[in-house]
């Protein structure tokens, strides 16, 4: 085992001291290779191997095992209120369909960007590469921080489907994604556009597009009367901080554009407050 281990070791820093080749004298399968090389290694961690190698064995963590729930944590009064106002059992809105799908499709874009932009010129793409592999981290911790906690808490659907309805992980995918590319977004405009009215516009476009749809997600998932109010909003809540702290971790450095999040009481109710400053 320790000399395979060696071997792919080998092979790896033998890949990278490749790719430090001048680039003129780099055919386009090596500008790739490069490319994709220094910009995933530029943001790769320790810990990132074992938890793909966990994420990849992801579908154990879809059944639904009563061994493994150590929370019991019912819906409250209002919340089964609302579910039985909103939801509707057997709808399935367009904010239902698998998670995956959209980010999965901006991924591949960004992939392909970045392999079109080495295919076309000897532009040096590694960031494009640093921000897709990211992108799909931060995809990847975000579920995997919602499998575990939908595999600890046992908490029934509105529908009675099964007892992983704590949090939503349609509502935290969605959320993660919108609050990774909003941060993008909002530097490439900075990068891009000098400050003023036309730039304000876009990111308060840009903003209310991505969150828009996150927000719809969350509200269908109720109406779809798959999860309770509180699943919805810990979902957003985590998926909105998650994409804030990788991006901020490994492109950022703005504390203000980090979201505040805290409890507190409306009327009486517990309820969740938050706020972004963009």
């Amino acid at each position: 085992m320790r000399i395979w281990i060696s071997v792919i070791l080998l092979a790896i820093l033998s890949a990278g001291l490749h790719a430090q080749s001048a680039r003129a004298d780099l055919n386009w399968a090596e500008r790739i290779g490069g490319d994709a090389w220094n910009g995933a290694m530029n943001v790769t961690e320790w810990y990132d191997a074992p938890l793909t190698l966990v994420f990849l064995a992801r579908n154990y963590y879809k059944d639904d095992n009563s061994s493994t729930k150590i929370i019991t944590y019912p819906a409250m009064p209002f919340e089964q209120k609302i579910a039985g106002d909103i939801g509707v059992t057997g709808n399935n809105s367009l904010g239902s369909m698998d998670a995956w799908i959209l980010p999965g499709i901006i991924l591949g874009s960004r992939v392909l960007w970045a392999v079109g932009g080495n295919l076309l010129g000897d532009e040096d793409m590694s960031s494009e590469y640093a921000h897709a592999w990211t992108f799909s981290r931060v995809l990847m911790y975000n579920y995997l921080a919602t499998e575990l906690v939908k595999n600890t808490v046992r908490r029934p659907r509105p529908d009675g489907g099964d007892t992983k309805s704590f949090f939503s992980g349609h509502t935290s995918t969605a959320f993660v994604t919108s609050a990774f590319l909003y941060r993008e977004a909002d530097d490439l405009l900075d990068q891009n556009m000098e400050a003023g009215f036309s730039r304000d516009a876009l990111k308060m476009t840009s903003f209310t597009v991505l969150y828009g749809w996150a927000a719809y997600v969350g509200y269908s998932r109720m109406a779809d009367n798959k999860h309770y109010l509180t699943d919805v909003v810990v979902g957003a809540a985590v998926g909105t901080l998650l994409g804030n702290v990788v991006y901020d971790h490994y492109f950022g450095g703005d504390a203000e554009q980090l979201p505040m999040i805290g409890p507190g009481f409306i009327d009486g109710q517990p309820a969740l407050s938050f706020s972004l400053k963009f």
